[in-house]
């Protein structure tokens, strides 16, 4: 069962603010350093949350951003090659609120090469990529890559310019992973993976595969029951939701239609021609006991980009596993490259980032249902910010047999349900920074977190939903529906830091819920750090259940539709309330206690209890009952709390302030004396 959490709140005047200001000259408004943003969803195997469209900053009506760059700083050659040319790409966003009009863009490297380009209008919320002239990159040699844009009408600067140095080193060839999701009770699987099992066969030395089996269609699957966490993990991790579906290098999903060759020779090569900066050998020894002992030797030839996050994940394979008879609904007997468990877990592990030579040993014991002779090691290096696969080996170098291909039919190809897919972020610091979630999760500069070991949630880009704030066509989702395993988790995605932030700038976010009748302990906490995640001490949004909810109750897998979303927003000024307990246990009864001190000036304490989860309000009225300011208006938990009220903008005199919920309400006198 899910624990149930309680808050107690403490808002604390901007004179004991624990972060760091910076005074802007021009508006003589405080700006804050070290903002960090943290979204914490607990499970409660409901329905699905979906997050989009995070913005902190102040939106005006004319503002461009880079939002997007084709360049790592670090990038790679094949051996022997000692130059390229290419021609960068660049992603304007509209973050403003009106569309712009026409004008230029120019990227140079601050020597002998300029390139200017025109971007002609663009719409509220919408993206366009310009290409640039070619440039030529010789090995080792670093290029300070400067991109701003020249529209003399944008309102906000700071977000105009990137400036990135750009460096290619010598890399080496990489294998290809092919990670299949497939099932037993799937129709179409049965004909398409013969013709993916005859490809991996003919590039047996360049291929390491991995079959993943899923829980659909029901009535299950033998495989995936064997270890249902980590096949669950992984199928979300590649954000699969069709099977059959091949995720190559993390990067490239092809749905069904193995038996059109292009399908997989196409990503394949385009992989293969694509050098890697680690290059990665491993080895299996049987020990005693049942025990198998991987060897990896990882060499890190070249610098690692600094925007990365790279964990290695070891898994058992087993070769090929058959069945007298079907074990599944769909005639399959014999089954390839068949995945049994990763090590030490499927979070990988943290690698060396330093350029050198690295030996790694894992040690697993074969499970008894595990053929010895069928398993092997499989090792690859993935990007956890943009789930690009580095390089990949395995530790077996021969395959079994021929694999007969079966004739295809059109219901042959047709996957079982909808596909999408995922691609890399890149975000610019300045200005109205956004987040539109629509690449990899987390997005660059942003983390993970779980707090109970097992895996997050919270990797999932899903194509096709989009929030209302910003244009495009993804969104987070978290699949609370699917994970009845994990009831009771909390995952957190958690911001990069941010700085230069105004006090009257705003945090903002879309999200969408649908609460699954008889299910109400899906929740979402989302905190705010000024110290650069260190602590999070203020809380800005707090709901649960039917509180979640932007759409009425749904018994289905939820995805909204473009009325179905909300849109939470709140000004830095608000949202820094520093909120600690004053009780550790839940009050019997409301109550609204009188302020203190009172007769005051600025500053006073007001404290009340909340006996019952629900929708709170503290309201300041003047002495003719007109509404002069909102301070607390949020779903809260039961719990005792204490508001600390600057008051410094109000006029001397007699005010009331008034706590209303659904169950209580109460109102008292206040004196400020100036």
């Amino acid at each position: 069962m899910a624990k149930r959490i309680l808050y107690t709140f403490l808002f604390v005047v901007g004179v004991v603010f624990s972060f760091t200001f910076k005074s802007d000259e021009k508006s003589n408004t405080q700006m804050i350093n070290n903002i960090v943003v943290q979204f914490e969803g607990t499970n409660g195997n409901g329905n699905n949350l979906w997050l989009d469209n995070f913005s902190i900053g102040t939106r005006v009506s004319n503002d461009l951003a880079i939002y997007g760059f084709s360049l790592k700083d670090k990038n790679y050659l094949l051996p022997g090659v000692t130059s390229t040319v290419v021609s960068p790409v660049v992603t304007i966003l509209n973050v403003g609120y009106s569309t712009s009009t026409a004008t230029t863009i120019t990227m140079t490297d601050q020597t002998s090469y300029t390139s200017t380009k025109s971007v002609s209008s663009i719409s509220s919320g919408q993206t366009v990529q310009v290409t640039f002239d070619p440039i030529t990159f010789n090995l080792n040699t670093t290029k300070n890559i400067k991109v701003y844009l020249n529209w003399a009408s944008d309102q906000n600067k700071n977000n105009d310019t990137l400036t990135q140095p750009t460096t290619y080193h010598t890399g080496v060839n990489r294998r290809v992973l092919f990670e299949a999701h497939t099932s037993t009770t799937c129709g179409p699987c049965a004909s398409q993976n013969p013709y993916l099992d005859a490809f991996i066969q003919q590039r047996f030395d360049s291929v390491v595969a991995i079959k993943y089996h899923v829980w659909w269609p029901s009535p299950g699957d033998p495989m995936y029951d064997s270890n249902r966490a980590q096949q669950r993990v992984r199928t979300h991790y590649n954000s699969i939701s069709a099977v059959p579906t091949l995720t190559i290098d993390g990067v490239h999903n092809q749905v069904s239609g193995y038996s059109t060759l292009s399908n997989l020779l196409t990503p394949y090569n385009n992989r293969r021609a694509i050098p890697s900066p680690i290059s990665i050998s491993v080895t299996d020894t049987r020990l005693p006991g049942d025990t198998i002992k991987a060897t990896i030797n990882l060499q890190v030839v070249a610098p690692l980009s600094t925007y990365s996050n790279y964990r290695l994940r070891v898994a058992a394979i087993e070769r090929k596993v058959t069945y007298a008879s079907p074990p599944g609904s769909n005639g399959e007997t014999i089954f390839y490259d068949v995945f049994r468990r990763m090590y030490p877990s499927v979070d990988g592990m943290s690698i060396n980032y330093t350029p050198g030579n690295y030996t790694i040993e894992v040690k697993y014991k074969r499970a008894p249902y595990w053929v010895d002779s069928m398993m092997y090691t499989a090792v690859f290096v993935q990007d956890e910010y943009t789930h690009e696969v580095i390089n990949c080996a395995k530790a077996r170098n021969y395959y079994l047999d021929n694999i007969k291909l079966p004739k295809i039919t059109e219901s042959d190809i047709n996957p079982c349900t909808t596909p999408f897919n995922n691609s890399s972020p890149f975000n610019v610091t300045g200005g109205i920074q956004v987040e539109t979630m629509e690449n990899a999760v987390p997005p660059a500069e942003w983390t993970l977190i779980n707090m109970d070991s097992n895996y997050t949630f919270w990797r999932y880009i899903y194509s096709a939903v989009n929030g209302p704030s910003f244009g495009g066509s993804r969104s987070v989702r978290i699949n609370w529906y699917s994970y009845v395993e994990n009831v009771g988790t909390v995952d957190i995605l958690r911001s990069k830091v941010y700085n230069n932030v105004n006090l009257n700038d705003t945090i903002k976010f879309d999200w969408a819920y649908a609460r699954r009748p008889g299910y109400d302990n899906d929740k979402l906490v989302v905190k705010v750090s000024t110290d650069g995640g260190s602590t999070f001490p203020y809380i800005i949004f707090n709901r649960q259940g039917s509180n979640l909810a932007t759409a009425p109750d749904n018994s289905s897998s939820f995805v909204p539709t473009s009325g179905q979303w909300g849109t939470f927003a709140v000004s830095i000024n608000n949202a820094l309330i520093s909120i600690r307990p004053i009780s550790v246990e839940v009050p019997d009864k409301f109550e609204l206690a009188q302020n203190y001190p009172n007769p005051f000036n600025p500053t006073t304490n007001i404290k009340f209890s909340i006996a019952k989860q629900g929708k709170v309000t503290l309201i300041i009225y003047d002495l003719t009952g007109r509404e002069i300011e909102t301070l607390i208006n949020q779903h809260l938990e039961p719990g005792s709390y204490e508001y600390i009220l600057n008051a410094q903008n109000y006029s001397s005199g007699i005010y009331f302030y008034k706590l209303q919920t659904e169950f209580y309400t109460d109102t008292k006198k206040m004196v400020i004396v100036k």
